[in-house]
């Protein structure tokens, strides 16, 4: 059998080596794997890894980093039309935006510093942390009476091991109700959790105002950050629909659901 080591990045020889994976952490023989391109978390034995071979290490992140903004590029076209539409009959009298204030839990380093480079893209006002899954519940408490954020952000990877078990949804489960018992309201705290296959219902259920995966999908890693962006440049005045929200993200339909929930933007004067 080939040997294997922990940052190895690997396909599955039982999925036709359809996604890559780095892997985490390997015990008894059983691997732990967190996707290269999607939020997603598995296991599988070594002897079903195939080792995946890149003559440049940095190309992977590379061609991501590419990806990842060239879809935020064509998403500030949209940013742009929208925040025109809300300013445009109060320009005249000098109105200026407040500003929205993100905080962003990530179980994956990678993509938090994609995701901090795309919100910053986006010009969106964030703070963000690595904080592995099974340690964001700990630290939920004291990141949100510092920093007191309109949209809370708790991601990183996830998966279903079998019929509603999952690797980390317990995790983001538990951070949300703590969350809500801290703000209560909705649209005061708004909040996205989860990540590939996530316990959607549950996740809903313990206060998130949008969830992944209603479908057991796997999720794109910035479809968070396309949610915020939405909410961020929708009026405090409108009701965002659930469906618009959706039609915002990369996976779209079935990879993400949710409640209606108000945008944030506000306009002070002078």
């Amino acid at each position: 059998m080939k040997k294997f080591k922990v940052g190895d990045l690997v396909t599955r020889r039982s999925y036709n080596s359809d996604v890559i994976f780095r892997i985490q952490k390997i015990e008894d023989n059983i691997a732990i794997l967190r996707s290269y391109r999607i939020r997603l978390m598995a296991d599988a034995p070594l002897y079903d890894l195939i080792k995946y071979e890149i003559k440049d290490s940095n190309k992977l992140k590379k061609d991501l980093l590419m990806e990842s903004y060239d879809f935020i590029q064509r998403q500030q076209k949209h940013l742009i039309l929208n925040t025109k539409q809300v300013r445009k009959s109060d320009l005249k009298n000098a109105y200026q935006e407040h500003q929205v204030k993100v905080l962003h839990l990530d179980g994956d380093r990678d993509y938090l510093e994609l995701s901090l480079a795309n919100y910053r893209n986006l010009n969106i006002n964030v703070k963000g942390f690595f904080v592995p899954e099974k340690g964001q519940p700990e630290c939920i408490y004291q990141y949100l009476k510092e920093y007191r954020p309109d949209i809370l952000v708790i991601t990183g990877h996830d998966g279903e091991l079998n019929n509603r078990v999952y690797h980390t949804s317990e995790y983001f489960i538990r951070t949300v109700e703590i969350a809500r018992s801290i703000e209560p309201d909705l649209d005061s705290l708004v909040i996205f959790a989860g990540a590939c296959q996530s316990d959607y219902e549950r996740l809903i259920e313990s206060g998130a105002n949008f969830a992944s995966s209603p479908q057991n999908k796997l999720i794109h890693f910035l479809d968070p950050i396309l949610i915020v962006e939405k909410i961020v440049f929708t009026s405090i005045r409108e009701v965002i629909p659930v469906k618009d929200i959706i039609k915002n993200t990369i996976t779209g339909e079935g990879g993400i659901g949710g409640v209606e929930t108000r945008g944030k933007l506000r306009l002070r004067y002078p």
